[in-house]
């Protein structure tokens, strides 16, 4: 009996050290290349690992969809960090719990070189977009079909896995418009090219990107949430709006991740088709 004791004892020490060092999983959904979301989410990663005392990983995917089928299994990742649309989704199917967003919120933005690119009588008009279910692709393509611009007859979609690579083909007219949130535009369209380039379209503010956790590997969802506010009080937190340009944070209000059932609707249906 008393063996019994003693090897249930070690294994549940050994269990509690083996959950500090393993790393906490920060998913973060790919607005941006590999290397930017790294940089850009060095301070937030900075700041868990001192405050946890663990090792922490920040993780993306190659794209949108991927990311989100991920988040939706609800085992890939213990925050994450999200378009509005794809934090729905994980809070319905993976029992994530919205915690904390931005001030600002996201507009989205459709450039192109030729001011009067919807008056060309040259079609199809190639538009590039991060993914079929990022949050400003799906908003600038409801904007667009409203204008008349159906897909396949006046309009078609390619999609790439980093807006800063899309400019680069914007600017080297392998496309006639692309798709991005207003935060990226800011960051990526420099003195040197902003003369190059006009707002065909900009939306008003929509919600920002969404923290999202749950109780997962020793972490509890009430951990998080004072762990998130710490964050965004720290000076670690404000270098990242600094960097993000994102400018500052909030916690989730109920009527945050109202009014978008239809943007929901699609994301589900082009995810899952």
């Amino acid at each position: 009996m008393k063996l019994k004791l003693l090897l249930l004892s070690t294994f549940f020490i050994l269990s509690l050290c083996y959950g500090k060092d393993n790393p906490i999983k920060i998913g973060i959904a790919p607005h941006s290349s590999t290397r930017v979301i790294l940089q850009s989410h060095q301070d937030l990663k900075l700041f868990l690992e001192n405050y946890f005392k663990r090792p922490v990983n920040i993780l993306t995917a190659k794209n949108f969809s991927e990311f989100t089928k991920r988040s939706n299994k609800g085992t890939y990742y213990d925050l994450i960090l999200t378009s509005p649309n794809l934090a729905v989704l994980a809070q319905r199917l993976a029992g994530y719990t919205p915690l904390m967003t931005y001030k600002k919120g996201l507009s989205t933005i459709l450039l192109a070189t030729n001011k009067d690119i919807l008056k060309s009588k040259k079609l199809p008009l190639h538009v590039i977009g991060l993914d079929p279910v990022s949050f400003p692709t799906l908003d600038a393509q409801d904007w667009l079909a409203k204008k008349g611009f159906k897909e396949g007859e006046k309009i078609k979609y390619t999609y790439t896995s980093a807006t800063d690579s899309s400019i680069s083909i914007l600017l080297n007219n392998n496309a006639d418009m692309i798709i991005m949130s207003l935060p990226n535009y800011i960051k990526l369209i420099v003195k040197k090219n902003k003369d190059l380039v006009h707002i065909i379209y900009q939306s008003e503010p929509k919600p920002s990107r969404i923290y999202l956790a749950k109780d997962t590997d020793n972490i509890t969802l009430k951990e998080w949430e004072v762990a998130l506010e710490a964050f965004s009080k720290s000076k670690e937190g404000k270098r990242h709006l600094e960097i993000t340009k994102l400018e500052g944070f909030k916690k989730i209000e109920e009527n945050d991740l109202n009014n978008l059932d239809s943007i929901v609707d699609e994301t589900m249906k082009r995810l899952y088709k």
